[in-house]
Parts: structure tokens; C-alpha cells; sequence
């Protein structure tokens, strides 16, 4: 295919750039013809990143199968002034796009990020006559969709494009403002190339690096800070800001000082004018202008040399205000083989995160504003290298492991393949239904589908969405009396709300009977963090309390392929079939399993065992005398 992308890129800093640089180069490798369009060169510090020769070089490709042009949009100067004066980034991108496709038309036009990427693509579609898939981000999704001045054409936007690419509570935001959920996608993400971010490679050399920022007028005040260059430090980079955690974590650097610990931090990290000059000049009132280094943003693809410098990387998003917000961050860090310092609000937001605990695999913080407890976690870290080498080891497999089944970008070229050729996307590609939740708060699903098909006595269609059971079983109840009523192409309907309400309840059922401190992040409960076994499976219990298996008369498993009501079986499948469902720890919903009857069986038996140790042990008498006087009690 040839394709036109529009939007971020570097030297713009941030993960929507990252994210489009490696799209480009991923389609480029499996043999595409990518044209971007951007307004990078454009953007002004702190948001610019630091560009030497040969990262410059590294924006394009043309050595691979396929290949990557960029297409530059000119800064503002006098010959586009207009009043009030700004710089016009969606025509001149838009009209950028159209003219590279009049030299040779794209397939498909592809945006990243709604402004002004996604409007610009629009206006650029409708130019060149192509499919427009559209991607949303996170503060596009979360912040700027619901501004009352951009929101009707936001929603124009997404309803004329031939794909959306969204997931989560935002798809069903689209779907409630007219967007068809048959032309909603979600491409899995973006992976984290692991032959860049390794614990083997160079370590960035601060020296040299001041010095080439020194030279660059335009980037002199990204560098601030006199950090002696052979201290050890902690590290942080990204975005500064009070949810950030950024200046908690100058406190704790504070009392690290006290302590005596010459230790420093360098800050691959910058914020707004008013934030940055709060930053500095909280560091110089803490007294820790010499113990603390302000670097330039960097190209991501150098970003691995500033992670293998550090002790510990410190990722500390708290109260968060965009919730869909999930930094890829914590996976870098975590490739690179060097300890994660984080959250449990970012923590929270990794894929199995429950492989994750605390003092094994990475380092947690429960509330970033304890300032002794961060302070304490960090000075362990310093105090232990071989622990904390331990961690960072045990915590680049689980990053390994969370990758491995990746599909990037095979399943972002199915998606545009399917919108080029304008046809109906399939059914796997589509929003994400039954038994594969990506977000907490996307239960319900058939449920919800089944209250759009059903019809009042009136027949105006159901607004209510149901998010909860009780009003799940209300909708069963209705489809059922339909059933009764003659309505037998229902049943297959019927059985899929009935699952999501089985599940539910296990669901709650676990999370009521779950023993006190069962969050997976800290089960554990070692007075020493970081213990030194390899296999974390000697570390847990070989069963999950907080799990429940339910059993159906049918095949369940025909179910969870589906994506809509008209992707539900035919019949219900002979047989019986099995799920383990699981308590909803730390607000976060793990995905159903389909099990086999053997599994099932013996989880029942283990189930049954543990019962009867618990009974021995805390009521020894009694039970034995209950055991003897009825030998058929379960």
C-alpha cells in the first residue's frame, strides 16, 4: 500500500510521536510506501527534542522493503501571517498531504492524534477521495472531545471515517454519538522494539551531551542543574507536573540528602513554563540545585542510553486526570533491565500486572505523596544493588513475557488493508466484547447491545445502558419474556447476556469473600524487599482465592469470539463447558478463562482440600466430631 500518515513526530517530544515514528517504520518493514506529514518541525521547547545529524537522518528510511518519506510543513513566518495571528497547521497539513497524493495517490489516509492531525486528515481525505482511518490518543479522547467548541466536529470526524481506531470506555463514547461499532478497531498497541531497549548498549554520557546542548542556542534552557557527572542517580523523564509525581519526588531526593546519601537525579523532563520554573526553583529551595541534572528531551530511540545509566527509573503518575492515560513508560524502563520505581496507579494499568509485585519484579508505591515512604523505597534501592539488579532482571522478563504475543503492526496493516479496500473490517478486528475487557468498566457488553435491539411498548428503541447487574438481570428478564412470548430468535441473545451476568456475579462473589490484603501487588509480605528466588512460583500459593469456576450446559467458548449480535453462534454448542472468573483486585478486572473439565475438576478438588486443612486447623475438635457423626458431609 501507499499510505499518507499526518501526524506527531519527532523532534516533537511525547508518546503520540513515538508511537507514529514506529507505525511508520513498522508498515515500512513489512514492504509499505509511507509518506508522513507533520508539523514537527514546528514545535518549540521544551517540547523539542534534541536532534543531532543522524537522528535526523534516522526519521526517514528507504533501505528496507518499504520505505518512509517526511514531508515537512514550513514554520510560521510573514508570508502566511493573518489576523489574529497563528501558526495554520491544518491547512498547511492537509494541503501538504494533497499534493504529495496528486504526484502519485495514496491508498488511504491515516491521522494520529484529532488535533490538528485528524481534522487535517479529514479535509485531506475528502481531497483525494480516500479512506481516512482515524486514531485518538489519550487527552484528544479523554480532554479535548469534550470541549464544547471542538466536540461536534470531533464527532463529525470519527462518524466520516472509514475506521476508528479506539478501545475501551472511548469506543463506547463513539458508538453513543453515531460512530458505527462495525467500523471501530482496536490495533493491540504499540510494542516496544526490544532490540533497542536491552540492558546491553551504550549509557548515556552527560558530558558530551551538555556540551552538544550547549551549542544549540534554541534548547540552552532545557539544561539546568549541576549534578556531578560520576554520581550515581535515580532517574525520570517524560512530562513534569504535580500528578506527575515530580515533586514528590524532589521531597524525597530532600531527605535522601539529609540522610547523607550523595546520590543524584536526572531529569529527561519538562513542563509547561509556569511548571518548569515551579520545578527548579522548588529544587533550589530543597538545596538540591548541585544534586539534580535537567536534560533536553531526547530522540526516543536514544532514550535506552539515559535508562541503563540510572539506579532506578521513577514513574510516579498519581490522580491522574485523564483515566484512559496508560504510559508506555514502565515497559521501557522494564526491557532495559533497570528497576522500576511507579505507582500503583501506573502499575495498575500494565497487562497482568499481577505478575508484577512489589520487591520482586519492580518497586511499588502505594501513595506518592508519602514522601517517607517514597524516600525509604528509594534509599533501599541505593543501599542494595544486587537486590535491586535482582529486581530489574525478574522485572525485564515480565516485559518480555507481556510482548510475546504481540501482533504489532500486523494488525494495524489488517485494518488499514480492510479500509483501503473499503471492506467491512473482520469480526477479530473489531471492538473488543465477551471475555476480552480492557478496561474495568466495559462489562456488559452483550448486554448493553442487547438493550440497543429491544423496543418499549411504544417502539422507540432502550437509552438505558445497563452498567450494572441489577439492571443486566432486567434486561435478561425482558429478552426471557420475549422468549415466552414467541421470540425464539432471541435465545442465542439470551444465553450471551446470561454469561455476562454469571460472570458478574463470580466476579463480585470473589471480591466479597477475598481475604483482607489480597492486592496482588503487595502478596508477598517479605520485611526485606526484593528476595532473591528466580521462579516466582515458589513465592505464591499454587491457587488464587480470589478465583470462581462456573459451569454451562453449552460450549461457552463459541461465544467469545464474538463481537456483535450478529457474530453470536448459530446453536448453542452440545456439551459442557467450563470459566474461572476472578475477583476484581485492586479495581482492576482480569479476563475469564475457558477451562477444560480436568482443569475445572481439579481446582475443585484443590478447592475442596483446602477446606478441610482450614477446618482442621482452626477447629480441630469439632470438626473431627462432626466428621465421625457424618461421614456424607461435604
Amino acid at each position: 500500500m501507499r499510505l499518507c500518515i499526518i501526524g506527531k513526530f519527532p523532534p516533537i517530544q511525547g508518546g503520540v510521536s513515538m508511537r507514529t515514528y514506529r507505525m511508520a517504520h513498522g508498515l515500512a518493514v513489512r514492504g509499505h510506501e509511507v509518506h508522513v506529514v507533520t508539523n514537527a518541525k514546528e514545535v518549540e521547547p521544551p517540547y523539542r527534542m534534541h536532534m543531532r545529524p543522524q537522528d535526523w537522518q534516522r526519521c526517514e528510511a528507504n533501505d528496507r522493503p518499504g520505505s518512509v518519506t517526511v514531508h515537512w510543513t514550513d514554520p510560521v513566518d510573514r508570508s502566511q501571517s493573518h489576523i489574529p495571528m497563528a501558526s495554520p497547521f491544518v491547512s498547511k497539513l492537509a494541503a501538504v498531504a494533497a499534493r504529495v497524493h496528486s504526484q502519485r495517490p495514496f491508498d488511504l489516509i491515516l491521522s494520529f492524534y484529532m488535533e490538528p492531525y485528524g481534522i487535517a486528515g479529514h479535509l485531506a481525505a475528502q481531497m483525494a477521495g480516500v479512506p481516512h482511518v482515524v486514531r485518538l490518543a489519550g487527552s484528544d479522547a479523554g480532554r479535548l472531545w469534550r470541549h464544547p467548541q471542538f466536540e461536534a466536529l470531533y464527532d463529525h470526524v470519527l462518524r466520516s471515517a472509514a475506521v476508528a481506531i479506539i478501545g475501551g470506555t472511548v469506543a463506547d463514547r463513539a458508538v453513543a454519538r453515531g460512530v458505527d461499532p462495525d467500523r471501530i478497531a482496536f490495533d493491540g498497541g504499540v510494542t516496544v522494539p526490544e532490540a533497542e531497549f536491552t540492558p546491553v548498549g551504550p549509557k548515556l554520557d552527560s558530558r558530551a551531551l551538555r556540551a552538544e546542548v550547549a551549542a544549540e542556542a534554541a534548547l540552552s534552557d532545557a539544561l539546568w542543574g549541576d549534578l556531578p557527572t560520576q554520581w550515581p542517580y535515580f532517574g525520570l523523564y517524560g512530562k513534569l507536573g504535580d500528578s506527575k509525581g515530580s515533586f514528590a519526588l524532589l521531597a524525597a531526593m530532600h531527605d535522601l540528602a539529609k540522610a547523607g546519601a550523595k546520590i543524584g537525579l536526572v531529569a529527561l523532563a519538562h513542563g509547561t513554563s509556569s511548571i518548569e520554573t515551579k520545578f527548579r526553583a522548588r529544587a533550589q529551595a530543597l538545596g538540591l540545585a548541585d544534586r539534580v541534572l535537567q536534560l533536553p528531551f531526547l530522540p526516543h530511540w536514544r532514550v535506552p542510553e539515559f535508562v541503563r545509566g540510572c539506579l532506578a527509573v521513577c514513574c510516579l503518575e498519581q490522580d491522574f486526570p485523564i483515566n484512559i492515560h496508560s504510559p508506555i513508560i514502565p515497559r521501557e524502563v522494564l526491557l532495559c533491565g533497570t528497576c522500576l520505581v511507579a505507582s500503583t496507579e501506573v502499575i495498575r494499568k500494565l497487562p497482568g500486572y499481577a505478575r508484577l509485585p512489589d520487591g520482586y519484579a519492580c518497586v511499588a508505591v502505594e501513595d506518592v505523596n508519602r514522601i517517607d515512604l517514597l524516600s525509604s523505597r528509594l534509599a533501599a534501592i541505593a543501599a542494595n544493588p544486587a537486590a535491586t539488579a535482582a529486581v530489574a532482571e525478574r522485572g525485564r522478563d515480565f516485559a518480555l513475557d507481556a510482548q510475546k504475543h504481540s501482533t504489532f503492526p500486523r494488525t494495524l496493516e489488517q485494518i488499514l488493508e480492510a479500509a483501503a479496500t473499503r471492506r467491512r473490517l473482520p469480526a477479530p478486528l473489531r471492538r473488543a466484547t465477551l471475555g476480552a475487557v480492557p478496561e474495568a468498566d466495559e462489562g456488559f457488553v452483550f448486554t448493553r447491545l442487547a438493550a440497543d435491539v429491544l423496543t418499549d411498548p411504544t417502539g422507540a428503541p432502550r437509552r438505558r445502558v445497563p452498567r450494572t447487574l441489577a439492571m443486566a438481570r432486567a434486561v435478561l428478564a425482558d429478552i426471557e419474556s420475549r422468549i415466552a412470548s414467541g421470540r425464539l430468535d432471541l435465545r442465542l441473545l439470551a444465553a450471551a447476556v446470561n454469561i455476562e451476568i454469571e460472570i458478574a456475579n463470580a466476579e463480585e462473589d470473589a471480591d466479597a469473600n477475598s481475604p483482607v490484603g489480597t492486592d496482588p501487588l503487595f502478596r508477598l509480605r517479605r520485611r526485606h524487599w526484593a528476595p532473591l528466588a528466580k521462579n516466582i512460583s515458589a513465592l505464591i500459593p499454587l491457587r488464587d482465592p480470589q478465583l470462581r469456576i462456573l459451569a454451562f450446559n453449552y460450549d461457552v467458548s463459541l461465544f467469545l469470539g464474538a463481537r456483535t449480535i450478529a457474530d453470536l453462534p448459530a446453536v448453542l454448542g452440545p456439551g459442557r463447558s467450563y470459566m474461572i472468573a476472578f475477583a476484581r483486585s485492586g479495581g482492576s478486572r482480569r479476563t475469564p478463562l475457558v477451562v477444560d473439565a480436568e482443569t475445572a475438576q481439579r481446582e475443585i478438588r484443590r478447592y475442596a482440600e483446602a477446606c478441610e486443612r482450614f477446618l482442621e486447623e482452626q477447629m480441630p475438635v469439632t470438626h473431627a466430631a462432626f466428621a465421625a457423626n457424618d461421614r456424607t458431609a461435604p
